[in-house]
């Protein structure tokens, strides 16, 4: 096996634990090539990562899996994934190897799958993008994180976000939907996802070429309306799934500030969502 490189973003919040990996990958006489970065110079390290390597193990939360993603689209390469984030959403739903010894099986054995992607205005993402509330509360999460742990700042964002947050009037398109609304939450999702009770919001599969959209029906995100909708079992969410694209199209607003897989990216309107077919080839766990 050639060497492979491992990428880790030392800005992710355990990439402390990276070492472990790294020791496996020694240990398992798998060679690699460390490259060590932050996440502004991210991209230009994936870029020459690319040109030199044929698998490239990323080490991160989602928001460095997603820019992997990103550059990796449509090429060659062979994606692992080395869950260093607070959440790692991404690993958790597909069941990527997640501990040393399962990614060494995995790159023996070379065990891959194919799966979609989703792109917003050509900005490719891994699980979801937003507007309304989440940028707003991923933006206040951001600001209070440089002061606070990060699940301690998830708090104080909430409740900012909870306050005051934008609602936006819209239409969305595509061949199957036209909608008119007035909403502070619509989020699209690469692929859908379905609800599990008590509480497990995922994805049962990467690899259906669907859209799912989602949004709140009702203006403002109101604390009252969320008691109402519980105790009179009144559904504030609407959800559809479309094979074709969307397209978000504001009454007053010319550039919006997004979010796409828990960052948050200004770009101009409309926003134009499409799927992206089998595009990033992973490293997956070989049961």
């Amino acid at each position: 096996m050639d060497a492979i490189a491992v990428i880790i973003n030392k800005m992710a919040k355990n990439s402390a634990n990276a070492i472990l990996y790294l020791d496996g990958l020694k240990s398992a006489n798998i060679s690699y090539i460390l490259y060590e970065t932050i996440p502004k110079n991210l991209p230009a390290t994936i870029k020459k990562c690319i040109e030199k390597h044929k698998i490239i193990l990323v080490g991160g939360g989602d928001g460095t899996i997603r820019t992997a993603a990103h550059y990796c689209a449509y090429t060659s390469v062979i994606l692992g994934v080395i869950p260093l984030g607070t959440l790692n959403h991404f690993a958790k739903e597909l069941d990527l190897p997640s501990d040393v010894k399962e990614i060494v099986v995995s790159l023996k054995k070379f065990h891959t799958i194919k799966i979609d992607l989703a792109a917003v205005n050509d900005i490719i993402f891994i699980n979801n993008s937003s507007i309304g509330f989440y940028p707003k509360f991923a933006d206040k999460r951001d600001q209070y994180t440089k002061s606070y742990n990060k699940w301690l700042s998830y708090i104080p964002g909430f409740i900012k976000s909870f306050k005051k947050h934008p609602a936006f009037t819209l239409t969305v398109k595509s061949k199957s939907l036209d909608l008119s609304l007035h909403t502070s939450f619509l989020m699209v999702s690469n692929n859908v996802y379905s609800y599990q009770f008590p509480a497990t919001i995922k994805r049962e599969n990467f690899q259906k070429a669907l859209l799912g959209l989602y949004y709140f029906k009702e203006g403002k995100i109101q604390l009252f309306k969320i008691i109402q909708s519980i105790f009179y079992n009144k559904n504030l969410f609407e959800k559809f799934q479309s094979k074709h694209p969307i397209e978000i199209h504001f009454n007053n607003e010319k550039e919006i500030k997004i979010s796409v897989d828990g960052d948050t990216i200004k770009t101009k309107t409309p926003l134009h969502y499409r799927t992206l077919s089998r595009s990033l080839t992973l490293l997956k766990s070989s049961s």
